[in-house]
């Protein structure tokens, strides 16, 4: 329930429309009375001519209204003309009143689950890298597309028929407590017997739903997984040993869905039974009422009528009931993620002003968990520096780079540009004045124009061109059959790995930003390309006016950091040494016995253990 209470809150900006469809609604359930009441007198009086059941009406119309003298001047011949122009009519009026409440629910709900879904990924987008690393993109996928379909069904559906087939169960119930209140109360009473099993049927839909949903989140993960690491899986001959995993998966999800569907199947033959016994009570409580005459042949059967429409409707709620469960479910995973808070709130209030003097590590600590990675680092890095971070793996190399523009934040210490520190400003001003290019390539599934120009389609095509120049990117694209105009595939797969980096150092030349960080940009590149590569990270270090751009390099390959203002090796998550190449080698410490494995035999060794820091 309380998901439904938060959906409804996404409805509230469409209140008008909602009431509007429940005005439809209104005439609906009162269009479908009218039959019920209609068709007994009516019949009746076709049948024997007497006026005395027509008159039964009476008690529907205002007082004022002379129903039994209008009633005195007519004949069956004048009812039978009338009644199919009136059937017709009130079923005309229904067709309206449905049409309306449909669309307007309809849209509202489509409206609803789209800004769910905007809000669903507007969240994410806000949420720190961090909640990435703890959950699977399978897992977020299947609450954007399984969970978020299922609260659509809910809204779209299930409300809008609690709604309009709830009004109607209301007006036909008091319809049938107008006809015969005692017949009504026999007819009745057997429905709050019902409301225990089906209560407790409700709460075990819900909890099997939800880890239905789980489960399925588990499937799409493993399929996910097994899409984009085919190559390993096949390599490794572990296709079957994939196959038993999702097939044991497959199986819990059976079983769940087993329990579910006789949940299911349980309560809708429940609640028939129960309206049968009902209606079966109710005609042998009044077979002798009729008999004897105490009761018109026309009231009974105007409320079996009332009886039979009101039992679709009653069924209907129940199926609903079933959907209603599965969105509430879907409701809470999607509200779990939308509660979850950023690691990295975005709380600043000021605006970071153009960097101009030196970006401060103080003292900074961090911890993944209970695993401590950087213990009380300082460092400074001066405008227009370029400072390399070396060190083995696990040494925390990443991890500075990665405080810098708040991807985390620092479990202890701070990190000041300008004396200001990051925590104070907005995120989109520190970021502003960031650019970043990782080993990691991200590209989207775009053109290489687009890809450039990310998030800035207005940009010129002259300087998203001389961005590529400057990246050595564009002869290669040039080459392209389509040029700018190629579509690279799905993170870039149509592209080798070092066009795809250039076109990422081409980005990072568009934003024009003061500080750069660069995060292993040449590590996964074979010879040629990193020549290539490190040529277009040379230009971009250098920048557009000739001076250097402030630049964070984390690198495994020293051979690239030869030429940095600065080296810092870090070890334990510690600064252990600092200084010039040449410095440090004829230091004989830490980073002179790097270069020197670097430099022998066991090189590759130690530089593939260096490329995960």
């Amino acid at each position: 329930m309380s998901a439904y209470l938060r959906l409804l809150r996404f409805a509230l900006p469409y209140k008008w429309r909602i009431a509007a469809a429940l005005g439809c609604m209104l005439v609906l359930s009162v269009a479908t009375a009218a039959y019920v009441n209609l068709l007994g007198p009516a019949l009746e009086f076709l049948f024997t001519g007497s006026s005395g059941a027509v008159g039964s009406l009476a008690k529907f119309v205002p007082s004022s209204f002379d129903l039994a003298g209008k009633l005195a001047t007519v004949d069956r011949g004048q009812v039978l003309a009338v009644l199919p122009f009136v059937i017709v009519a009130v079923a005309v009026l229904k067709g309206v009143a449905f049409f309306g409440q449909y669309y307007l629910m309809g849209m509202v709900g489509q409206r609803v689950i789209a800004d769910i879904r905007k809000a669903l990924f507007d969240h994410l987008l806000v949420l720190s890298p961090g909640f990435y690393t703890r959950r699977h993109s399978g897992d977020i996928l299947q609450r954007f597309s399984a969970d978020v379909l299922a609260v659509d069904m809910a809204v779209s559906g299930a409300v809008t028929t609690y709604l309009r087939d709830g009004l109607t169960v209301v007006v036909m119930f008091v319809n049938c407590f107008v006809l015969d209140w005692k017949m009504s109360l026999v007819a009745f009473g057997a429905v709050p017997i019902t409301l225990f099993p089906i209560v407790r049927l409700a709460k075990r839909m819900k909890r099997d739903t939800g880890r239905a949903q789980q489960t399925g989140g588990e499937l799409a993960e493993m399929v996910q997984e097994a899409v984009s690491g085919m190559r390993v899986v096949q390599a490794y001959g572990m296709q079957r040993w994939e196959s038993t995993r999702f097939a044991g998966a497959n199986h819990r999800y059976i079983r769940i869905m087993r329990r579910n569907f006789i949940t299911r199947g349980f309560s809708s033959p429940l609640m028939e039974v129960m309206a049968a016994a009902g209606l079966a009570a109710a005609i042998w409580w009044v077979g002798g009422r009729i008999v004897s005459g105490q009761l018109e042949a026309a009231k009974f059967f105007s409320f079996v009528a009332a009886i039979m429409l009101l039992y679709q409707p009653v069924k209907q709620l129940g199926r609903q009931g079933q959907v209603a469960m599965q969105g509430s479910a879907a409701g809470d995973r999607i509200f779990e993620i939308l509660d979850t808070p950023s690691a990295v709130p975005d709380t600043g209030r000021a605006t970071l002003a153009p960097f101009r003097e030196a970006i401060r590590y103080e003292a900074v600590s961090f911890s993944y968990g209970d695993r401590p990675v950087l213990q009380g680092l300082t460092l400074d890095i001066r405008r227009g520096e370029v400072v390399a971070l070396v060190g083995a793996s696990g040494g925390g190399k990443t991890t500075v780079a990665n405080l810098l523009p708040r991807f985390w934040d620092p479990t202890a210490g701070r990190i000041t540009i300008d004396g200001v520190d990051v925590r104070e400003v907005t995120l989109a001003s520190l970021r502003a004045q960031l650019a970043l290019v990782t080993q990691d390539t991200v590209l989207f599934n775009d053109t290489i124009r687009a890809n450039i120009a990310y998030g800035r389609p207005e940009i010129p095509h002259a300087q998203v061109e001389r961005a590529a120049r400057l990246a050595q990117a564009h002869e290669f694209i040039s080459a392209l059959q389509q040029g700018y105009d190629t579509r690279v595939g799905e993170k870039g797969v149509l592209l080798s790995g070092g066009q795809r980096q250039r076109i990422a150092i081409a980005r990072a030349f568009l934003k024009e930003a003061s500080i750069l960080v660069l995060d292993e940009a040449t590590s996964a590149l074979d010879a040629e390309s990193e020549r290539e590569v490190q040529r277009a990270l040379d230009g971009l270090m250098s920048g557009a006016d000739g001076h250097r751009r402030t630049t964070l390099v984390i690198a495994h390959r020293l051979s690239t950091i030869r030429n940095a203002d600065r080296i810092v090796v870090l070890s334990g998550g510690r600064v252990v040494e600092m200084g010039r190449h040449d410095e440090l080698v004829a230091r004989g410490g830490e980073y002179a016995r790097l270069h020197a494995i670097f430099e022998g035999t066991d090189g590759a060794e130690v530089r593939a253990a260096m490329s995960g820091a």
